[in-house]
């Protein structure tokens, strides 16, 4: 005996099915395959993207699969935090006229995997494939603050940390202090920490369940930043976390299965 299929729920599995095969899917393209017409692809899709099993390209003309979907992959891709995050960077970067990366945690390093360079003559160029240590750069000290203590002290068992540059964090007790610190305001901070002349902020962006957090990063040249190297918030490291953690909301709420 035959199961009755319900029609519905069979477009929306082939939907799913689109989307997994192809990068970009739109709502034209949906409607002729499916052999229904597009007011009944744009109800499914946007049924599908309020349940965070696709969401929408850059373009927003089009559809990709969802952080519900990418959380499913047995590892995730630098390319799907790309894909998820890349128009709220170009906006971040152009909001802020500096450099911005995307980087996740390798061991005690810090990977950087994605960058859109500033347009400025005095800039921080591109650092993907780049390692750092973590504990000396904003993009490592945002994703060591997401560590619980016995985590954080399981990766760095001694007492005196590899000295990097002029980083403030030498040792863990100063490491931890830092990352008190990145909790409590909510962002990582770099001055001249691992490069001279070079200052950056990074926040974390967590991801669903299989993929790890990753920070997001905005660099300049500490002449135009004029970050402290203390506790002390100038204004326009007030004005910069405040349009860095604006980009990093925006992507936690893509990455957000709930849409």
């Amino acid at each position: 005996m035959s199961v009755p299929v319900l029609r519905t729920v069979d477009r929306a599995l082939q939907l799913i099915e689109l989307l997994r095969v192809h990068s970009e899917v739109t709502v034209s393209g949906a409607a002729e395959v499916l052999g229904v017409g597009t007011s009944v692809v744009h109800r499914l899709l946007a049924t599908l993207e309020a349940r965070g099993f696709a969401r929408r390209a850059a373009d927003s003309r089009a559809y990709c699969l969802g952080p519900a979907l990418l959380a499913l992959r047995p590892e995730s891709s630098d390319a799907d935090y790309i894909a998820i995050a890349q128009d709220q960077l170009r906006q971040l970067q152009a909001a802020t006229g500096e450099t911005v990366h995307l980087a996740a945690l390798h061991g005690r390093n810090v990977r950087f995997f994605y960058t859109i360079v500033s347009r400025h003559t005095m800039r921080v160029e591109s650092r993907v494939g780049d390692l750092l240590p973590a504990h000396a750069a904003s993009a490592g000290r945002a994703l060591l603050a997401t560590l619980p203590v016995v985590a954080l002290r399981k990766l760095y068992p001694e007492p005196t940390l590899l000295t990097v540059g002029r980083t403030s964090t030498p040792t863990r007790e100063a490491l931890e202090t830092e990352l008190e610190a990145v909790r409590r305001r909510g962002y990582a901070r770099n001055v001249e920490d691992t490069e001279p002349g070079v200052a950056a902020l990074a926040m974390a962006v967590h991801g669903p369940a299989r993929m790890p957090p990753i920070a997001v990063t905005v660099a300049g040249p500490q002449a135009r930043l004029l970050l402290e190297r203390d506790d002390t918030e100038t204004a326009t490291e007030r004005e910069l976390s405040a349009t860095l953690r604006r980009s990093v909301r925006a992507i936690q709420a893509r990455l957000s299965p709930a849409g």
